[in-house]
């Protein structure tokens, strides 16, 4: 998600920001139900954070009837899922549904009743079931309808000229508007997407449309094709009279065997005006591909520009959502628009690899996956427009988030998320910038072409997977053969603050050095906290390059014979 990731109230106050199968059937054969049990509430206390392992999920079938026009839409959701030991209830993710029938289909062909009942305001629910659910396989079957989302949540509505559309926004943990489920990062499954909507509306979802019937009533019945294993929160539609305008195919490559079908997807009337967005997407998805080393993961690749949005932008796979001043602009468009649809582009298709083909595990690590996204913007910015100074950014964001990082109640990078207030918590400069500026420091440490390497790695050993950022600074570590890093990477992500580095240069008859002094930086009349880094630091003497981890309370750095005319303690600024 880009950074323009904030409270609804603050956007509306802002005018522009720049960044941030097989399909199962509707009911299954029963030879047997039981009665339908009474609601029940639990008896142990509601997960605020992760659900109880107690059933894992394994694969989705959601078919939604949605017309933005009513004022509800309704939902029939089959989830496959493994129950670890026999059971009578179970907690699961669904916020302001009116589940109308809920039961569990067993592979033998029994159907167990189940009652359903929200048991908290965040959406964890609770299922009551009427027999015991043994162990084993089984499918969740829920039939249900709700509101259309208010808030630009969820499945939400919005009214553009006239017209009316249903947009998705899933993350954080709002997939739980749209349908029950499992809504976390760590649950990664295959989705069987199916859309009724009314016929002379267009419908846009992850992956490409399978087929378009008649379903009655001047309604359309639109099959998608299985999605790659997703987490709830990247899961999108978009609903209504859209225009869609064919951008072509970004060709196959060294990485790819196959094209990859790009499309702009605006409200009626606006497609014209993503001329120049798109003109930039194949340049921008090449040079991840080049870099990752990695073909792009999805089966089609869509932009979509809609017209009330409070997230900035969200990385939906294959099917990427963006404010419109971000896509859409005219040939006259300024310098820093077009900037922002570049560099916003970078920062969420780089999230198709690293987020949506590699996912955190749980939210306390959401911070690599936007920090990541947010150094790489700037990365592949730089290659495709060379000459608009994107190369100075993560250092300009670096020194902006001093200024919160020095305060006395900043908080770490890395920190534990515990409710889903911790999770709201964790989208700010701190995750953005200061993360950026962490990874660019220790890029510059272990050397361009080895973190490249050491990225490449993480992806392929964890694709289409999760993992957590002590798989991806194992990995880094691993990969460039700098085992120091790991304890460095952890100074610098779970303790707040800022490490001040004092530079001396000694120069001997026959050796000179450098001495590098640390200490915790504090803003004037403030007193420091006593923290401790090992800081990986690069200088460069007469232009000649050296990177020492430095190590409290000081490190002396051997810089050769000769006393240099120049010495620069902050090589490139990282």
């Amino acid at each position: 998600m880009s950074k323009l990731k904030l409270s609804v109230a603050l956007l509306a106050a802002l005018a522009t920001l720049s960044a941030c199968g097989k399909n199962h059937s509707a009911r299954q054969t029963q030879t047997a139900q039981t009665s339908q049990p009474a609601a029940a509430k639990p008896n142990v206390a509601v997960p605020q954070a992760q659900l109880p392992r107690d059933a894992i999920p394994s694969h989705y079938a959601i078919t939604l009837t949605i017309d933005p026009r009513q004022d509800r839409f309704t939902g029939h959701t089959e989830i496959d899922v493994n129950f670890a030991s026999a059971r009578k209830t179970l907690f699961i993710d669904g916020l302001d549904l009116h589940v109308t029938k809920a039961r569990v289909s067993l592979p033998n062909g029994k159907t167990i009743a189940a009652a359903y009942s929200q048991v908290d305001p965040t959406g964890v629910s609770y299922l009551n079931f009427a027999d015991t659910v043994p162990a084993g396989k089984a499918k969740l079957v829920f039939d249900y309808d709700a509101p259309y989302d208010q808030s630009l949540a969820g499945l939400y509505q919005v009214v553009d000229h006239g017209d009316r559309y249903a947009f998705t926004q899933f993350e954080n943990s709002d997939a739980r508007r749209a349908f029950p489920g499992f809504d976390e990062p760590g649950f990664k499954t295959p989705f069987d997407v199916t859309v009724i909507a009314p016929a002379d509306d267009k419908v846009i979802a992850n992956t490409p449309v399978v087929n378009d019937t008649g379903a009655g009533n001047s309604m359309l019945r639109w099959t998608f094709q299985q999605t790659k294993p997703l987490p709830t929160y990247l899961v999108a539609l978009a609903v209504g009279p859209l225009d869609i305008v064919d951008a072509g195919d970004i060709p196959a490559n060294q990485f790819r065997d196959h094209p990859v079908h790009l499309r702009g997807v605006t409200a009626k009337g606006q497609g014209a005006r993503l001329q120049y967005a798109l003109s930039l997407t194949p340049s921008v998805v090449a040079a991840l591909e080049n870099y990752y080393g990695v073909a792009y993961p999805y089966q089609k690749l869509d932009i979509l520009a809609v017209p009330d949005f409070a997230a900035g932008a969200m990385e939906n796979a294959g099917a990427v959502t963006f404010r419109e001043q971000l896509l859409l602009m005219g040939p006259d468009a300024p310098l820093d628009q077009k900037r922002s649809s570049l560099s916003v582009q970078a920062h969420e298709l780089a999230h198709q690899w690293f987020g949506d083909l590699v996912t955190p595990t749980w939210w306390d690590n959401i911070w690599l996956n936007e920090s990541f996204a947010t150094w790489m913007e700037y990365k592949i910015s730089s290659l495709v427009k060379p000459d608009e100074e994107f190369g100075r950014e993560t250092l300009n964001g670096s020194e902006s988030v001093m200024r919160l990082d020095e305060l006395p109640n900043a908080r770490q990078i890395h920190n534990p998320v515990r409710n889903q207030d911790d999770i709201d918590n964790a989208f700010d400069d701190i995750t953005y910038s200061k993360g950026a500026a962490v990874l660019a420091m220790f890029e510059a440490y272990v050397g361009q072409e080895e973190w490249q390497k050491g990225i490449h790695a993480y992806l392929t050993k964890f694709a289409f997977g999760n993992a957590t950022a002590d798989d991806f600074i194992n990995t880094i570590a691993t990969t460039t053969n700098h085992p120091e890093i790991v304890e460095a990477f952890h100074n610098f992500i779970d303790q707040p603050g800022i490490p001040l580095l004092t530079t001396a240069l000694e120069c001997g008859q026959s050796d000179v050095s450098a001495t590098v002094a640390e200490s915790p930086y504090a803003n004037v009349g403030i007193t420091p906290v006593a923290r401790q880094w090992k800081v990986p630091m690069c200088l460069t003497a007469d232009g000649n390059r050296t990177c020492q981890l430095v190590t409290p309370p000081s490190r002396q750095i051997p810089l050769g014979a000769k006393c240099p005319a120049t010495l620069f303690p902050n090589a490139e600024g990282t």
